[in-house]
């Protein structure tokens, strides 16, 4: 379901510290601007269709050092009185920039997850769970026993395949990525999917969507696929050409009459 755009927000604050409109849904944030201690990360997302979906994420912040010793740096030859001031758990001190580097890219990855998930959980299509084996190929990478075994591929209109990269850019791009690649443990890749010899399954996907627990090549992904009914018959041809001849693919052209016979 198309998402209008996502609020992210702080523990209580009623206003949200950022509104996400367009993939991919990322925010970075500074911890150290909060005190140490429990936090919280609320993650509302609001659809076309006038419902929304509310997503809580805790999280704990420890910025403070627990020893802080002024006054003596470590192999420092002294002499006389020595004078040394302890901070111990001091709220007032402030870590340098480079004391913690991950923690604000922590913050990050939860709230991309926590929108992902919101936008990849609430579909209610109930097609089958499907095995699938793909690796991308490099550059050189031979076909694919299943181009193979297929035979001749149709043959590819160019000026759908070139308008099915802007469908692609639009519409997946964000989950399987620029390069077809997927994201590991979410969602799986394109590049080298042996699956996409099969025009119907393509074009039912795509139009139908698919339920997350898709395994690829033994792992299992966690993100659902949702369904782009709304995208014409040439529009889903031009994506399903443009995915199963892009990333070393070879797989051949599709049809919009053949997308229409997949609704």
């Amino acid at each position: 379901m198309p998402i209008e755009r996502i609020e992210v927000y702080l523990d209580d604050v009623a206003a949200p510290v950022q509104v996400l409109k367009q993939p991919p849904f990322r925010i970075t944030y500074d911890t150290r601007t909060l005190p140490d201690g429990d936090h919280s990360l609320r993650v509302v997302t609001y659809y076309t269709n006038g419902s929304r979906e509310i997503k809580e994420i805790p999280f704990k912040v420890a910025n403070t050092p627990g020893v802080l010793v002024q006054g003596l740096d470590e192999g420092k030859e002294v002499s006389g009185d020595l004078n040394v001031t302890l901070r111990v758990a001091d709220p007032d001190v402030k870590p340098t920039k480079d004391r913690f580097p991950g923690v604000a890219a922590v913050v990050a990855t939860v709230v991309v997850l926590g929108a992902v998930w919101l936008f990849f959980a609430v579909t209610g299509i109930t097609n089958k769970t499907l095995e699938e084996v793909a690796a991308p190929p490099s550059k050189a990478a031979p076909a694919s026993n299943a181009q193979a075994a297929a035979g001749p591929a149709p043959k590819v209109d160019e000026a759908l395949l070139k308008k099915g990269e802007g469908v692609f850019t639009a519409n997946c791009a964000g989950c399987h990525q620029a390069a077809g690649t997927g994201v590991p443990g979410a969602f799986p890749p394109l590049a080298g999917n042996p699956n996409l010899a099969d025009a119907k399954h393509v074009t039912t996907t795509v139009i139908k969507g698919l339920n997350a627990g898709v395994v690829v090549n033994g792992q299992k992904y966690s993100g659902a696929m949702p369904a782009f009914g709304q995208l014409s018959d040439e529009d889903v041809a031009a994506v399903a050409t443009y995915i199963r001849n892009s990333w070393n693919n070879k797989f051949g052209g599709v049809t919009a009459a053949e997308a229409k016979a997949s609704r």
